[in-house]
């Protein structure tokens, strides 16, 4: 295996990638706890409760959440990434043009 700029490359992005899927996912969530006024439990990660003025008013989302199981939960995501970084062959060798 030769360790090229683009696998490096691919190693550095692996977790960003995973944090912004993760963000993302839990912004969903949060929008819809949000919306909709309910209780959305994600176990030992995260805990939406949405409610609702029952004047007619504004929403209100409580967020009770465990920054050390988001991060592992990234690691998680991240390490599919990662060992297709490391582990896949170099594709096929161009011609030099030149």
């Amino acid at each position: 295996m030769k360790f090229s700029a683009g696998r490096a490359f691919a190693l550095v992005l692996a977790p960003l990638i995973a944090a912004a899927l993760v963000a993302t996912g839990l912004m969903l969530l949060a929008i819809v706890a949000t919306e909709a006024a309910t209780t959305i439990v994600v176990p030992y990660l995260v805990t939406y409760t949405g409610t609702k003025d029952p004047g007619g008013g504004g929403r209100t989302l409580y967020i009770d959440g465990s920054w050390s199981v988001a991060t592992a939960v990234t690691g998680i995501v991240a390490s599919p990434l990662v060992a297709l970084a490391l582990f896949l062959p170099d594709g096929p060798a161009r011609p030099h043009r030149g």
